[in-house]
């Protein structure tokens, strides 16, 4: 019999905020293929949806989509996939400014 209530065992606490949260099994999909144009693209893209916020747009959610973008087109150059990740997960959580010069820095490296 099929219910759309989880089973309790299934829930876990969330790695970040600590609240539980009822994991979902997810089908492997292969990674799509790393871009460092499109790497280039989303970063820069964040880079101007912050200068927005600081003038008081409300453009987090699309700054972290970007990010996240970015670090999802970038797997293929892990040093630069980690950079990207560490900078996403710290403006989400702490509002800290991205170092674009490191980051731009990086992309050239990896290309």
């Amino acid at each position: 019999m099929l219910t759309n209530k989880p089973d309790e065992t299934e829930k876990r606490p969330c790695k970040n905020c600590g609240r539980k949260r009822v994991r979902v099994r997810q089908v492997e999909t292969p990674p799509r293929p790393s871009c460092w144009e499109c790497v280039e693209k989303h970063l820069g893209a964040a880079m101007v949806l912050l200068s927005e916020i600081h003038n008081g747009y409300e453009h987090r959610l699309r700054l972290i989509g970007h990010l996240h973008e970015a670090e999802d087109e970038s797997q293929e150059w892990p040093h630069l996939h980690h950079m990207i990740r560490q900078t996403r997960k710290a403006y989400q959580q702490k509002g800290t400014v991205p170092d674009w010069e490191t980051l731009a820095r990086e992309v050239q490296n990896a290309h």
